[in-house]
Order: C-alpha cells, then structure tokens, then sequence
C-alpha cells in the first residue's frame, strides 16, 4: 500500500495582521510579518467606511 502522500505542513503559517498606530497621525497598517517590507499604511481619516467597502 502506498504511503500517505498527503502534506503535513500547515499551508498558513503566517498570517497577514492589521493594526492602527496612534502616533502625530492615526494610522491603519497592514503588514505580513514573514517577509521583509511587506507592509502597507494609510492614515486613517483617508480611509473608507464599511459602507464604502461593501
């Protein structure tokens, strides 16, 4: 019988965090901590509502 070919590692290892940094300005961030400047931000008063999302 063949083996189990199966893969046993997890295929989300690292996951995207968001954040909002309180500083001079407030911001919304959204970086991927598993690879180098894989980071995004936008301060908040430029960002769109839920509403506009959707």
């Amino acid at each position: 019988m063949a083996q189990d070919g199966a893969a046993k590692k997890s295929v989300a290892d690292c996951e995207a965090m968001g954040s909002v940094d309180s500083g001079e300005i407030d911001q919304f961030i959204i970086a991927y901590p598993c690879q180098d400047d894989a980071w995004a931000s936008i301060p908040l008063t430029d960002a769109a509502s839920l509403d506009e999302w959707c």
